[in-house]
């Protein structure tokens, strides 16, 4: 059984901001999660908080690895680490959601 693992920050701030999501972001992500295990899928979501045209974009990082055990040492090592002068707040995501595209949880 696959399990997801979550990458996004504290209330503080995201781990990215909006002005920072690019092209080499996906990349950048796996290649910093293939050091606890086998990546299988990243995906980089950007979420509007409301429907303003001028809302606050939160982008979250979800990283889907082989194996379960990769995905809670990522999740040990990655929590609280700080990124680009923001906390990381890792957590396992649910699979089924993860699985039907419901990434706003």
């Amino acid at each position: 059984r696959v399990r997801e693992a979550v990458v996004s920050t504290q209330s503080t701030g995201n781990m990215v901001s909006f002005e920072d999501v690019d092209d080499e972001l996906e990349n950048e992500v796996r290649e910093e999660c293939s050091k606890y295990g086998s990546v299988k899928k990243v995906v980089v979501y950007q979420e509007a908080q409301s429907d303003a045209e001028d809302a606050e974009v939160v982008v979250k990082l979800f990283v889907q690895f082989h194996k379960t055990s990769e995905c809670e040492v990522a999740v040990k090592r990655l929590h609280g680490r700080w990124f680009g002068g923001r906390a990381i707040d890792a957590s396992l995501y649910d699979e089924q959601k993860f699985l039907r595209d419901d990434l706003s949880g």
